[in-house]
């Protein structure tokens, strides 16, 4: 049997990305875009260090299989990582839900703010009208 092998470094690096995207999640679970947005460059750092800490484990030819934590840590990885890639996905759906919100109330408020106060059937603002009805009626 293979003596186990630790790689300080790569648990390390892997500790601190599972922490961050684990807070990442958290405030995209809670719609706090503003914390997750402000994540990205931690995330992005630690991301690299994770890469570069793989890149010099797989470099130094492991002589025996990983320890159980960072076996651990890669399960979490990627249950947080599949997690992560829903959140944000369903992120991008609620942001595209206000924006089209907002797109359709600028019509309405600057109508507002010019007075016009006509609407169609539909909801949908029409122009405004100089007068009432009018009917018009040719004879020759």
């Amino acid at each position: 049997m293979m003596k186990q092998v630790a790689q300080p470094e790569l648990v390390n690096a892997t500790e601190a990305l599972v922490a961050t995207i684990r807070s990442e999640n958290a405030a995209l679970a809670a719609l706090d875009f503003k914390t997750a947005v402000g994540l990205l460059a931690t995330k992005q750092m630690h991301g690299q260090a994770f890469m570069t800490a793989q890149a010099r484990a797989l470099a130094d030819e492991l002589r025996g299989p990983p320890s159980v934590r960072l076996r651990q840590l890669a399960r979490e990885l990627g249950d947080l990582s599949s997690e992560n890639k829903r959140l944000l996905e369903r992120a991008l759906v609620v942001q595209g839900r206000v924006i089209a919100s907002l797109a359709r109330a600028v019509p309405r408020a600057r109508a507002a703010i010019a007075g016009v106060r006509n609407y169609s059937a539909d909801g949908r603002l029409t122009a405004a009208r100089a007068g009432g009805a009018m009917a018009l009626s040719a004879r020759a």
